[in-house]
């Protein structure tokens, strides 16, 4: 049986999304991403369409396999909640730095983190002021 158009681009989208994440995802681990000046617009506009992309990937499997498993819900909310401050107090006490070997990795984390807290906000905001 052959797949209607739709569900064919449908998959053909995500194949491209999740592919283009771990191509930039493996580049940046092989420090292959350049750091110059010059490129630096390049890379930073490609890391954020990939930040942006990997985060709605998890938040789409999040929602559709994990979120009404509650054992699953909450151990996501956890790693994410602690995540935070992890990723803040780690930068206070100078255990990661922007050096250009790094500095891939440590912007990509920082998205992660706000994008993030922002869902932990919104989630909140839904559960206890929103609907009253």
């Amino acid at each position: 049986m052959e797949l209607p158009q739709k569900k064919k681009l449908k998959y053909f989208l995500g194949f491209l999304i999740v592919a283009n994440t771990l191509l930039f995802l493996v580049m940046a681990c092989f420090h292959l991403l350049s750091s110059d000046p010059k490129s630096a617009v390049f890379i930073d506009f490609w890391g954020r369409f990939t930040v942006y992309s990997l985060w709605f990937i998890g938040f789409a499997l999040y929602i559709k396999y994990l979120s009404n498993i509650p054992i699953l819900r909450w151990l996501v909310l956890s790693v994410v909640c602690i995540n935070i401050p992890l990723f803040l107090l780690l930068a206070y006490f100078d255990k990661i730095s922007n050096t250009p070997d790094t500095l891939v990795f440590v912007d990509f984390w920082g998205r992660i983190t706000v994008y993030s807290l922002w869902f932990i906000c919104y989630e909140a905001y839904l559960k206890y002021v929103a609907y009253e």
